[in-house]
């Protein structure tokens, strides 16, 4: 059980990195949870957290059979380096899900309130090149 909980740590700690790296990209830049705009931003803390659940998730599930087999002898769960690098891509790409989501409620609400006020060419510019959050400024912008 004792290298269980290193392994798992271990593999932890790779979904926190993966997670981590997904800070970088795109808008959401390393800030602590807050609402903004009437929107959740989970911050680097929730993306992070993500990764970790993804990569351990993942890598428990592939395990089971090793659970299994080192329940009935001697032989424990092996890690190795092949597991340890998926999790660090499978923390990144649920980090990466799970900031595309919050995205697409920004956008959507961009969306709303865009519609709803008169057609505008420079800021309809402004939100076809902008970041989620600076097309949904420019949205409240609009008159």
């Amino acid at each position: 059980m004792h290298d269980l909980m290193i392994d798992l740590s271990a593999v932890a700690v790779c979904g926190a990195l993966g997670g981590f790296v997904n800070v970088f990209i795109g808008d959401s830049g390393l800030h602590l949870p807050k609402f903004e705009d009437g929107i959740w931003r989970p911050g680097y803390i929730g993306v992070v957290f993500v990764g970790v659940a993804a990569a351990c998730c993942a890598w428990l599930a592939t395990q089971s059979a090793s659970f299994v087999d080192a329940m009935h002898s001697s032989s424990g769960v092996t890690l190795h380096l092949s597991e340890l690098s998926t999790a660090i891509i499978v923390g990144f790409g649920g980090a990466r899900w799970f900031k595309s989501e919050g995205e697409t409620t920004i956008l959507r609400k961009t969306a709303v309130i865009a519609a709803g006020k008169s057609a505008d060419k420079e800021a309809a510019a402004e939100i076809a090149s902008a970041s989620p959050f600076g097309a949904l400024a420019a949205a409240n912008r609009m008159p």
